[in-house]
């Protein structure tokens, strides 16, 4: 009972960033479990172990930023199923004895690690931040309740961890936000000011003008919306067993008045396809890169195609143009948020958040999206997505 109030102690008194959050807990983990070694560990999508917090009794050559590989840790270990979670004496164990080995060699220490106990960092939507492990230079074997104590420090690192995260891009999104709305607001507030000082005419061809910078605005708030919701979003939203090739046919259907007024041809080539996904984020995501597409394509009397089918590694749904491409240099930028290379600028108006809300959309439905050219020209995105459980 004294662990947990200090524990809600700590909770309440409020935390001034990621940083001051993974700090507090590493140090109130020595604290109560009275222990030699503390590590707050983010493992990375690179495979670093990198070292967000660190409180040590003995002498370390490793500081705050450091990092090791991550298959060099003895949490990769217990992550491996090569080692239990609480372990009172590592020499009992041939694969984490020989990881530390490796480590103290590389750090040139006289001291060993005799006891380790991990924990796992989880942020509130499941995925693994890092880990919080303790250590000791002596053997020790770790109780029940010194378990839970960290697995509770370690929820509440990745709890604070995702709330800051989370604050942190509400206001740069907020900063983006005022930054693009910034030009569309400033041409309507330029025509009104010049029509009603009577420098410009109050006509049609001006009232159009402004009506489509708000346009323009609007488009703008409604995407930056939704993509915010992508983001920050933690609870996946209700997944379908979606017909893929006949979705690929409702889009066409959709679209197809638009593609003909523009002079373009738009196609589908589809085999039987079934994922589990939200259908409509998936319809959503189509019709975001059909609509990238027509805008690429203008009135060149070119082709879109629709196309599904399955490899080795799942389902792969294309959409495809014969267009003049994307420029190399803008390839990979052509996700992020707000950018509008050449091409898409010459295209006409667009808010650029269509393809990162695309690329969201696909990335919580468990897949992944990739843009490449197509030879001798035109343009290629590329979905994967994994086949349901059989």
């Amino acid at each position: 009972m004294e662990h947990l109030a200090e524990i809600a102690r700590l909770a309440e008194s409020g935390f001034a960033g990621e940083e001051d959050t993974i700090g507090r807990v590493a140090a109130l983990a020595q604290q109560l479990l009275q222990i030699d070694i503390v590590v707050v560990s983010e493992i990375t999508a690179d495979g670093r172990y990198v070292f967000r917090a660190l409180e040590t009794v003995p002498a370390m050559p490793l500081s705050v930023g450091d990092d090791i590989p991550y298959a060099a840790s003895l949490c990769s270990r217990f992550h491996a199923g090569e080692a239990g979670q609480r372990t009172p004496e590592t020499r009992d164990n041939p694969a984490l004895h020989a990881s530390w080995q490796v480590l103290k060699a590389g750090m040139g220490v006289e001291w060993d690690i005799r006891a380790f106990m991990t924990a796992d960092v989880p942020l509130p939507g499941g995925e693994r931040f890092g880990t919080l492990c303790v250590y000791h230079t002596e053997p020790r074997a770790f109780t029940d309740t010194e378990r839970d104590v960290l697995a509770l420090l370690a929820r509440l690192v990745g709890d604070e961890v995702a709330r800051a995260r989370a604050d942190a891009r509400r206001a740069e999104l907020v900063d983006e936000l005022a930054h693009e709305l910034r030009a569309p607001l400033m041409v309507i507030d330029g025509y009104a000011e010049a029509m009603l000082d009577g420098v410009i005419e109050r006509d049609d061809e001006h009232v159009v003008l402004m009506r489509r910078e708000a346009g323009r605005s609007l488009r703008l708030l409604d995407d930056l919306a939704l993509l915010t919701r992508l983001e920050l979003e933690d609870t996946p939203e209700a997944s379908d067993d979606v017909d893929v090739a006949a979705l690929l046919r409702e889009t066409r259907e959709r679209l197809a008045p638009l593609a003909e007024a523009a002079g373009l041809r738009l196609r589908v080539a589809a085999e039987p396809v079934i994922v589990r996904a939200p259908r409509r984020r998936l319809e959503q995501a189509l019709a975001n890169l059909v609509r990238n597409a027509l805008r690429a394509l203008g009135e060149s009397n070119g082709e879109i195609v629709l196309a599904c089918g399955v490899d080795d590694d799942g389902a792969v749904i294309e959409v495809s143009d014969d267009g003049p491409g994307i420029p190399a240099d803008d390839l990979p930028q052509v996700f992020e948020r707000f950018y509008r290379g050449s091409a898409a600028r010459d295209a006409g108006p667009g808010s650029g958040l269509g393809l990162t809300i695309t690329r969201r959309i696909i990335e919580r439905a468990g897949g992944t999206i990739a843009v490449e050219q197509r030879s001798p020209h035109g343009t290629c995105f590329r979905i994967r997505l994994p086949l349901p459980p059989t």
